[in-house]
């Protein structure tokens, strides 16, 4: 029986196409940043210059589009939650999750 050798040469190739399908089984499993983002603190408060608190009362995703035209159209989706906090003053506010800042009209 004869004994053949391998190539080492061809072997690189197929070990980083194998690296990079790993890599991309990888990417699809990791969360989305609209997941990540999808937990609004149960309380909020605005410290020591701000004195306003509020509790968590119910949560909503919001999604954000915006685009232009100019022989190409593009457009730019953006979402995030946003979280309704009855204020302890006695209202009921909206504040996006992932920065805190107000949303909506005030």
């Amino acid at each position: 029986m004869m004994r053949t050798r391998r190539n080492r040469r061809t072997a690189w190739p197929f070990a980083m196409a194998w690296a990079f399908a790993g890599a991309l089984a990888l990417s699809f499993v990791q969360p989305s940043e609209a997941v990540a983002q999808s937990q609004c603190a149960e309380y909020i408060s605005g410290g020591r210059s701000n004195p306003a608190s509020g509790t968590l009362v119910g949560s909503r995703q919001v999604s954000v589009t915006g685009g232009f035209s100019s022989g190409v159209t593009a457009t730019i989706t953006s979402t995030f939650y946003v979280g309704a906090y009855r204020m302890h003053h006695g209202g009921i506010k909206d504040f996006r999750c992932d920065t805190y800042e107000p949303w909506g009209l005030f």
